[in-house]
């Protein structure tokens, strides 16, 4: 396991991102590709539900499903939904404030991961979309865990992936779910929030900061500890 200088110090080598609201703009995409899907089957899905079950508590499809009377497996409508998102993504994905300048600016001087609760399949369509893939040396994404954020197992499988420790690695999250990930994980957070995260407690992060355009290298090394 590396991570430590050889004088006591922790530094930071690797940063994780998240993807949906930290990196691409794309949390209204999710909702209206499941909305679409649903509505086939007479329900009407809210944003402000959305927001609830998904962005902040991290609940999927198979939660929401389980609770309704829905004629259709968690497979089915989760297959129909990757569909329309990617269509979506493709025709109007955008990068969130200062997205693409943070990645730039640390690549080359830290080790660069994505950790996402999102499917491979939705994963890849956003990183094809704004042509970031390069950028990461691992990505972690829904099947490669058991249970997603609020868990902290997507982070803790990219520690282990890239052979590091927890206290070597920062986060980079929007909502309080992904906070309480690397909290659990034993990992420094950054959080940014967005308009739909503004209102969650993100009190287990380390700082909060208005824009991935506040991120600058001194920043993440001032975060390195004794």
């Amino acid at each position: 396991m590396s991570g430590s200088s050889g004088h006591g110090t922790l530094m930071i080598d690797v940063v994780i991102f998240d993807l949906d609201g930290l990196l691409a703009d794309t949390e209204n995409l999710h909702f209206q590709s499941y909305q679409a899907v649903l509505a086939k089957y007479g329900i009407d899905l809210s944003y402000e539900y959305y927001e609830e079950h998904w962005i902040r508590t991290g609940r999927g499809i198979g939660d929401f499903i389980k609770h309704r009377e829905v004629p259709a497996s968690i497979d089915e409508i989760r297959n129909a939904k990757a569909r329309i998102y990617r269509e979506l993504v493709l025709n109007s994905a955008q990068p969130m404030p200062g997205a693409l300048e943070c990645l730039e600016l640390l690549k080359g001087r830290k080790t660069l991961a994505l950790a996402t609760s999102s499917y491979a399949d939705a994963s890849d369509a956003v990183m094809t979309a704004l042509n970031i893939r390069n950028y990461f040396k691992v990505v972690a994404a829904n099947e490669n865990v058991k249970k997603v954020k609020p868990a902290p197992d997507v982070f803790l499988y990219v520690a282990r992936k890239l052979d590091v420790t927890s206290g070597s690695c920062l986060v980079l999250e929007d909502s309080e779910k992904g906070v309480l990930a690397a909290n659990a994980a034993g990992m420094k957070c950054i959080a940014v929030p967005n308009r739909h995260t503004r209102e969650h407690d993100l009190s287990k992060a380390t700082l909060t900061v208005a824009s991935l355009k506040n991120i600058t290298l001194e920043l993440i090394d001032s975060l390195a500890r004794d």
